[in-house]
């Protein structure tokens, strides 16, 4: 606290002391009181009415200021100027100047020494009462700040929500309005279809029209020819009968009359047949027709159905987009106050160039980190930590030692973590992978493997002669490999240590990298494990048939690492099959795994729609039907394996096998399932399997 200095005594000047009932002489005198000095009565003693009336009105009678109110102001004066010099901005030094020329007035007034100094106490006991409401204030002042803190993190929890709910809504949207568009196009063929259904019946009945007049110009040419042949066998039988009695030939005549009454009334009956029936088609196409018709016009209505209850969700989903919408601009009218008012964020994309791996490799570490996550991140990446073991505990809890926990994960307590890096697992992996295919080599055959759980014990074992450090390896590997299951060489090797893929598919996938490698050797024209561009081009397409342009433009971008910087036209395949120092594979087979992954899924779900989600059993014939349908290039040896993995049967299903629909579609995502012809050959998917 500023401290004054003290106030210099005065030199000649002292106050005079006199009783409250005394008067002070208004005119300009001393009074003598028998004390030192001489007391100044400014400024009343420079009033107008103690002038005398003989001073001239050009001569200034303003009497000086007393020397004690000017040492006072220039002791004053010089303080407060050198508070200012030190640039103390706290009212107490100011005060306690002022305290202190108010401690002097009060010493030097004698006679007000006591009101002085009681106003001086009151003053000090409210100023001291406000300093300690203020003390009492300031937690709550540091309590309001914290509320607002936490209000201004909801907010943005609020808006990120908001934000995620509204990218939902818009891709529901986007959905149904492709459903729409589809339904409207299968409409639009349905009734080109019964359009042409309608043109070919007008047909059928034209030609059946010209059949039927066909056959009434036969009729008349037979009974023409029927008159003339029975003309001539009367003429015969009248020659035949001349030497015959008269009554024979009355008989004749008379049988002759009969017939010919008969014939008439026959074509009559033939003529009134033909005007009757002769618009009529036979019963059989008109049954088809009539059965045609009916199908048609339900598949129709349930079509109309379907629109209409479409065409309400899509309008009740346009006003929850225009809500959502509304709430998105105040989220953002709000958002850019709260920007402009409060402290701006930092551009974190900055850092992507001073990382590994660039913008790419900082974009996968920092998705979904806060701030301080990725001030973690950054320290973790100069000390060159991994920056995926950020946040990781200390210690795993074990599982227990239940006979359904695999061997290497039977443990009761708490196990360190090592916080194992990327390279060591994938170090891992692949030493697993070479060790188990001599094991299986040597002690399986006819393609059969050991399980992989109980490999990895006796592996760990192995490798580790104690059981502390066979669990604490078996946790750690297993986390990790959680941890880092978007790999897709990790991501692999976790689904098949999980459960959830068998082992086929890994020894698939290797053999296909090994006949990739195969044709690419047949198809180079040197030794060096160089192939042309235009021959790399030409392997991909004969290898993977079921792939897209789009497919081979990323595979193609993924193999320009290994392209010679001397001949720009020139791959070096051998090196798209080799791993890098911390055992990854290269960018052209991850993205070929990463294709493959997403190809069988896709397959797989478009299966799983196409049987439809209100179905509960399935039989092998619906199955084979739907697989048909959704892969029409698959061959029979190739269905007949799916449908077997699909219904869990060794060799050919029987097909009263009957299942349930997600057992099949579980056994499916299981084994190794693929698609044989490309996504979108079929076209679009047709009407779900009938129940």
């Amino acid at each position: 606290m500023y401290t004054a200095s003290k106030l210099p005594p005065i030199s000649d000047t002292t106050i005079h002391e006199k009783d409250h009932d005394n008067t002070l002489n208004l005119k300009n005198q001393h009074i003598n009181d028998g004390k030192t000095g001489i007391v100044d009565v400014w400024p009343a003693s420079s009033m107008p009415h103690a002038q005398s009336a003989y001073v001239p009105a050009s001569v200034s009678t303003t009497q000086p200021k007393p020397k004690f109110l000017k040492d006072l102001e220039t002791y004053l004066n010089r303080e407060l100027s050198i508070i200012g010099r030190l640039n103390t901005t706290s009212h107490e030094a100011r005060m306690q100047v002022f305290r202190q020329v108010f401690e002097f007035l009060i010493q030097e007034f004698k006679t007000y020494k006591p009101m002085l100094a009681s106003i001086k106490n009151e003053y000090e006991t409210y100023i001291n009462e406000l300093k300690d409401k203020v003390v009492e204030l300031e937690p709550l002042k540091a309590m309001i700040i914290t509320i607002a803190e936490e209000c201004d993190q909801k907010i943005m929890q609020l808006r990120d929500l908001e934000r995620k709910e509204l990218e939902e809504l818009k891709n529901e949207n986007k959905k149904l309005t492709n459903k729409i568009d589809d339904i409207r196009e299968d409409k639009q063929t349905l009734a080109e279809m019964i359009q042409k259904l309608q043109e070919e019946l007008s047909l059928e009945h034209e030609k059946y029209r010209n059949e039927a007049d066909a056959r009434k110009l036969l009729v008349q040419d037979i009974n023409d020819l029927r008159y003339q042949y029975e003309e001539l066998i009367t003429a015969r039988d009248q020659g035949r009968a001349k030497d015959n009695t008269q009554e024979d030939a009355v008989m004749l005549r008379i049988a002759l009359e009969r017939c010919r009454k008969d014939l008439v009334e026959s074509q009559n009956k033939i003529t009134e047949y033909q005007a009757n029936y002769g618009d009529v088609i036979p019963r059989r196409d008109f049954e088809k027709i009539k059965e045609k018709s009916i199908e048609m016009t339900s598949v129709l209505s349930n079509l109309k159905k379907q629109f209409t209850k479409l065409s309400e969700e899509h309008s009740t989903l346009q006003t929850v987009y225009k809500q959502v919408l509304d709430q998105r601009n105040n989220f953002a009218h709000e958002c850019d106050i709260l920007r402009r008012s409060a402290t701006p964020r930092p551009d974190w994309s900055k850092c992507a160039p001073y990382i590994e791996g660039g913008n790419e490799r900082w974009t996968v570490i920092s998705q979904d980190r806060t701030s301080d996550q990725l001030v973690d991140i950054l320290l973790a990446e100069i000390a060159g930590a991994d920056p995926t073991n950020i946040g990781a505990v200390e210690y795993f809890e074990g599982l227990g030692l239940d006979e359904s926990i695999p061997r290497y994960l039977r443990y009761e307590g708490k196990i360190r973590n090592f916080r194992t890096k990327k390279k060591d697992v994938l170090y891992f992996i692949n030493e697993l992978w070479e060790e188990k295919a001599k094991y299986d080599t040597k002690n399986y055959s006819n393609g059969n493997h050991s399980d992989i759980q109980e490999f990895i014990y006796e592996y760990l074992k192995k490798r580790h002669d104690d059981d502390n450090l066979i669990v604490e390896w078996g946790y750690n590997l297993h986390y990790a490999c959680q941890r880092l299951s978007k790999d897709p060489q990790i991501g692999l090797f976790y689904n098949i240590l999980s459960g959830e893929v068998d082992e086929i598919v890994h020894h698939k996938q290797q053999q296909m990298f090994a006949n990739l490698k195969l044709a690419m050797s047949k198809a180079s024209s040197s030794k060096e494990g160089c192939i042309s561009i235009k021959d790399f081009s030409q392997v991909l397409r004969k290898s993977f048939a079921n792939k897209t342009e789009k497919d081979f433009t990323v595979l193609e971008e993924g193999a320009k690492v290994a392209i010679d910087k001397d001949t720009p036209d020139v791959i070096k395949y051998m090196l798209l099959f080799e791993t890098d120092a911390d055992g990854k594979l290269s960018p052209f087979l991850l993205k070929i795994m990463e294709q493959q992954w997403d190809d069988r899924l896709a397959y797989i779900s478009e299966i799983e729609e196409a049987i439809g989600s209100d179905k509960r059993e399935i039989t092998v014939e619906e199955a084979r039907e739907v697989i048909k349908m959704i892969d029409p290039s698959i061959n029979p040896p190739a269905l007949e394996a799916c449908l077997s993995r699909g219904f869990d049967y060794f060799g050919l299903v029987p097909a009263t096998t009957k299942t349930d629909v997600e057992t099949f579609v579980q056994l499916l995502r299981f084994g190794d399932t693929n698609r044989f012809g490309r996504p979108g050959e079929n076209g679009k998917i047709s009407p779900k399997v009938s129940s």
